[in-house]
């Protein structure tokens, strides 16, 4: 698999604590498509996370007040975002405004249906998306894998497509 040599750039909003399974789920499947997560929160400040008994900090790279969408791909809410619901839904709708996919992972896909004006709540292990206005859900054990996986995948045709027409004109 040909990679670019920089990868790209995903906001992966995070709310108080870091779910460390989640995000280390989401960094994998991303990588895998040479795209790299970047913790976008309200405020700077180092969050936490746990992995079994030990205690592990992210620092936050930027805030959800000064973010640009064109500077991403896309946007991922990571469990615990519905605890910072107000932010989380804004930001959501800024990067959809900017054409830019939205991804919601387990524990917080109930964010994106209310966006997306679906009234059939999303179930425990659901992971969704809106691309270009469109929701998709993925219900299974290994939803997060499966949605971020997909729509890197969906991103890829939509730059090979801007890179075709930009060579045809």
């Amino acid at each position: 698999m040909r990679h670019s040599h920089r990868p790209r750039r995903v906001a992966a909003f995070v709310a108080e604590s870091v779910n460390v399974r989640q995000l280390q789920t989401a960094s994998e499947a991303l990588q895998r498509h040479n795209r790299r997560a970047v913790l976008v929160s309200d405020q700077h400040a180092l969050l936490r996370g746990y992995n079994g008994s030990a205690e592990i900090n992210f620092a936050v790279a930027e805030t959800t007040e000064n973010i640009e969408p064109n500077a991403y791909d896309a946007l991922v809410l990571m469990e615990g975002a519905a605890k910072l619901a107000p932010s989380a839904t804004r930001l959501a709708k800024r990067f959809g405004d900017a054409g830019k996919p939205v991804v919601a992972l387990t524990g917080s896909a109930p964010l994106l249906s209310e966006i997306s004006g679906n009234n059939t709540g999303p179930g425990e292990n659901t992971a969704s998306a809106i691309v270009e206005g469109e929701l998709y859900e993925v219900t299974d054990d290994d939803a997060d894998w499966k949605i971020l996986d997909a729509i890197s995948e969906k991103l890829k045709a939509m730059q090979d497509a801007h890179q075709l027409e930009r060579a045809g004109a």
